[in-house]
């Protein structure tokens, strides 16, 4: 028997956090068809996921003013702010596990100032308007290393559940479906939804944050 009292709150970010994933919101508003080569290289299995992103984050063009606003105009749901100080108030862990680049996370949690109450695990990187968004080379020592994404959100998931007694996860894309697996509960939408009930795992589907606040106070 599980202690909910003792939980954890994992979340991707990404097209969960956000209301739109921030790869395709740099393709639509930035970069052109042009420019996808690599994510179809990507698709065609010839290059890694954080690869890719990599080729594709670097072609971004904007002074580093520019680039800041521009993170600051990628929608964010509405409940997130308010969950992430429920989990804070509540003693409720709230981690979020990004295949993303760190730079542009990091920046919206302290425009929202929750960075301090959410541990960010995700890839590292950096932004000059010379080079675009790099993203560093994945750490093969970490221990939430991975190949294809930079970081295993399976592994990230496996390490908390150690820590707390009863782990939640919330996602929406197919990098996610690992991790849910192993969680306790689970929260999907989009893609992660489909991958949930053709494999018969258990989840419940969200639509905004505001379901998930509701399940961590109600529950």
């Amino acid at each position: 028997m599980y202690n909910k009292k003792n939980r954890v709150l994992i979340s991707d970010f990404d097209g969960t956090i956000s209301k739109k994933d921030f790869f395709w919101y740099v393709i639509d508003e930035l970069l052109s068809q042009d420019d996808m080569q690599p994510w179809e290289d990507y698709l065609a299995k010839k290059i890694t996921h954080i690869e890719a992103l990599t080729r594709i984050f670097s072609k971004i063009r904007l002074s580093e003013k520019e680039f800041n606003d521009f993170i600051l105009s990628l929608p964010i749901e509405d409940c997130f702010v308010k969950t992430a100080q429920y989990c804070h108030q509540n003693n409720i862990g709230f981690y979020i596990i990004s295949a993303g680049a760190d730079f542009y996370i990091k920046y919206i949690l302290k425009h929202l100032k929750v960075d301090n109450i959410v541990t960010l695990i995700s890839n590292k990187s950096f932004y000059k308007s010379e080079s675009g968004l790099v993203i560093n080379k994945p750490d093969k020592n970490s221990q939430f290393y991975s190949e294809n994404y930079g970081v295993n959100k399976k592994l990230a998931v496996e390490f908390l559940k150690n820590k707390y007694d009863f782990s939640i996860f919330a996602g929406d894309g197919g990098p996610d479906f690992e991790a849910a697996k192993v969680a306790d509960k689970v929260f999907a939408r989009d893609r992660l939804l489909e991958l949930c009930q053709t494999n018969n795992i258990k989840s419940s589907e969200f639509t905004t944050y505001c379901d998930i606040l509701d399940y961590l106070k109600n529950d």
